[in-house]
């Protein structure tokens, strides 16, 4: 990358279509039958651009295959302490191979994550043909002037864009015979944001269709990833919005190209912020492959029922203070019920059942809002509203703090268990979400 370059990247889901429709599936196609083929160029091009679509449709029971082309040997590595697997590092004597290897282990990983269980290298297995070599390699790339992702000058022999296009497209061709996928999904032609790789897997997955035209293995339906809006492109769009939790963490896997800066945000080793979006975009580049047409969708056909954007702060705000009162004032209702077993035992079965009110109000302002904070003030506020329930008016207070008696014992457990209900809430979620990625 050049210092005076900024690197461009298109934004998902800037533009949508009128008649867009909402699922990359030929009408009538059970989502537990279907077959879905992706084509992408490096390990975490699968995550990065189309992880929610992936990990949605695999959720949803559909057999979801994935070809990668390299395995990204000419990566830039984030952890500098690695920098010496990089293949354009002086030091570095083995042309990226252990950086691939690495990166095909982070590979494996994100698409555990994604629930894909199906998962093929160009050049291995059934995706190889009679002329193609067992391994292409990463090109490489470097950023031009305006922005936009051109050739690397330093790109290997062996790798995937000076390699002859045919034996690519015949391997793709060997593997769609054998997978049957009633769906291919491969970049468009501009590649998402001009990557030498990603516009020759979209060649060479172009010319493998035309190779199995008019066969019984032809896709039905052929997807481009949509790269930058367009407006005025006439071509049948689909909108996706995909399951956002297994696209993070997915993306998540691949540490050494992609850094998770936020719940919603990620960057490159060039360190361009960019969204973690749900919603991923595709334009249809075939739709007559074996004679069928795309039939007409809806939206509630969409791959599956997938979690949305985190809401803002201020909505976040609102919620967990909402859910504070609502926990507070009814734990205060029946936190003083009290279940006498004997003169000597007895349990305060109202005030825990209270505690248990905030510990569940705070965890779920957390998982919804997905901010950590949302558990603190869910306590807090129930704490102050308990507060001014026991102090507020001495001669007739709502909750008796004085442990001397069951009901004062049963108020005092109940005002200090909705902080400790809180913090323990806070606990659970925020290993939860350690633990997603």
């Amino acid at each position: 990358m050049t210092s005076e370059s900024t690197p461009y990247y298109p934004k998902p889901g800037e533009h949508i279509a009128k008649n867009a429709v909402f699922s990359l599936l030929p009408h009538g196609l059970e989502m537990s039958q279907a077959r879905i083929l992706f084509v992408h160029a490096h390990p975490d091009d699968e995550s990065s651009s189309t992880g929610a679509t992936m990990g949605a449709l695999a959720k949803a029971g559909a057999q979801v295959h994935l070809l990668t082309m390299t395995r990204g040997e000419m990566g830039e590595v984030i952890d500098r302490s690695l920098a010496h697997l990089e293949a354009e590092n002086p030091a570095n004597t083995d042309g990226g191979v252990a950086l691939g290897k690495l990166r095909t282990a982070e590979l494996n990983q994100a698409l555990a994550a994604l629930g894909v269980k199906h998962h093929t290298f160009l050049g291995e297995g059934p995706a190889r043909a009679a002329q193609a070599p067992a391994l292409y390699r990463d090109s490489g790339m470097t950023w031009g002037e305006d922005g936009r992702a051109t050739a690397n000058a330093l790109a290997a022999p062996d790798c995937l864009t000076r390699t002859p296009l045919e034996p690519q497209a015949e391997a793709i061709a060997a593997l769609i015979k054998q997978v049957r996928p009633d769906v291919l999904v491969t970049y468009d032609a501009d590649g998402g944001y001009g990557h030498p790789d990603h516009k020759r897997t979209y060649e060479a997955t172009q010319a493998a269709v035309e190779l199995l035209k008019g066969s019984d293995a032809a896709p039905t339906l052929f997807w481009g990833i949509e790269g930058d809006a367009d407006a005025t492109d006439t071509r049948q769009q689909a909108v996706i919005n995909g399951d956002l939790a297994r696209k993070r963490e997915a993306m998540a896997a691949h540490v050494t190209q992609i850094t998770i800066t936020g719940d919603t945000t990620f960057e490159y080793s060039n360190g361009v912020p960019q969204p973690i979006s749900a919603v991923e975009t595709y334009r249809l580049l075939g739709n007559e492959i074996r004679g069928a047409k795309l039939a007409p969708l809806t939206e509630d056909q969409n791959v599956a029922e997938t979690e949305e954007e985190p809401p803002g702060a201020i909505n976040s705000l609102i919620t967990s203070i909402a859910l504070g009162l609502l926990a507070g004032f009814s734990g205060t209702i029946y936190h003083s019920w009290i279940w006498y077993i004997n003169q000597d035992f007895w349990v305060p079965w109202g005030a825990l059942l209270g505690c248990l009110t905030v510990f569940f109000a705070a965890t779920w302002a957390t998982i919804h809002t997905g901010k950590n904070w949302a558990a603190a003030l869910v306590g807090f506020t129930a704490f102050t509203l308990i507060s001014i329930f026991a102090y507020a008016k001495g001669n007739s207070m709502l909750v008796y703090i004085n442990p001397i008696n069951p009901p004062g014992i049963a108020g005092t457990l109940w005002a200090l268990g909705s902080l400790v209900a809180a913090t323990l809430s806070l606990i659970a979620t925020t290993r939860y979400r350690l633990k997603r990625g």
